[in-house]
């Protein structure tokens, strides 16, 4: 089971440069280096076997393999280190750009909680359901930010938020949701399979799951079974008890593989005192 818990957590992935590949050139630089090396060993003997211009022909060809052979491992060593640089180069462009996307995202949420802790009466509430809507735009925005295959650029992510209504029996029913089209429309509870397995996840910390299918069990919160990978955990309320649960979820298997939990956490803390203010 593609499973990560809240104490394994993955890191973001970063943009793999189009130009480091060692393995395909490889495969070809080391034959073409012995084959040279074997050439410019036969032209060595048949010269002792000739004499004026063929001599000197098969001598100069012998000298060419001999260079290919020594300088084909040599260029293949320059051009692995070239591309080793440009990985890094790469990959601190992509830290860049991910410091800018998360500020980005986390300053209107800054501001709207500063707004409601000022606030009284209707204009919270109000607040507070913006200040929601925009932590789960951040979550799936973020979340989106690269995909596994190294490539930067949009992911089809929703967020979604089940609030928690302690009962009896515990339900998680839904509330908000951003991203990808299609609002939750399931209810869970303690009664059923499903409901059973995200009130574990909300009391046990964030689970990230890359792959339905290798899920016995699949908690679907929408009537269409269109997410092939999810995350899910609880959003902590005073004295750390959960008040809510937010949920990531992508069409592809694997797309949250590279999801960046402890990121995620800090946006349901945020997202917290939204409940809390």
């Amino acid at each position: 089971m593609a499973t990560t818990r809240e104490g394994h957590s993955t890191a973001a992935v970063e943009p793999a440069p189009a130009t480091a590949r060692p393995g395909r050139e490889r495969a070809w630089v080391l034959p073409v280096a012995v084959l040279a090396a074997v050439a410019a060993w036969l032209a060595g003997v048949l010269s002792g076997h000739l004499h004026g211009g063929g001599r000197v022909a098969l001598m100069v060809l012998g000298a060419l393999f001999t260079g290919v052979a020594a300088g084909a491992p040599m260029w293949l060593q320059s051009r692995t280190a070239r591309s080793r640089d440009d990985a890094v180069v790469s990959a601190q462009a992509a830290r860049a750009q991910m410091r800018v996307a998360i500020e980005d995202a986390l300053d209107p949420m800054t501001a709207l909680l500063l707004q409601l802790a000022a606030t009284r009466g209707v204009e919270r509430s109000r607040l507070r359901g913006e200040a929601i809507q925009v932590a789960l735009t951040t979550a799936a925005q973020l979340s989106g930010f690269a995909g596994p295959d190294g490539l930067g650029g949009p992911r089809r992510v929703r967020a979604c938020l089940f609030a928690l209504d302690q009962g009896p029996p515990r339900r998680l029913v839904p509330q908000s949701y951003a991203g990808r089209a299609g609002a939750p429309s399931i209810t869970f509870d303690d009664t059923t399979r499903a409901g059973q397995a995200l009130l574990r996840i909300l009391d046990s910390g964030w689970q990230v799951v890359e792959d339905t299918d290798d899920e016995r069990s699949t908690p679907w919160w929408d009537e269409p079974h269109v997410y092939r990978s999810y995350a899910a955990g609880p959003v902590p309320g005073p004295d750390g008890v959960p008040v809510a649960l937010m949920t990531l979820d992508a069409l592809a298997p694997g797309e949250l593989a590279g999801l960046d939990v402890p990121l995620i956490r800090l946006i349901a803390h945020l997202l917290s005192l939204a409940y809390q203010l």
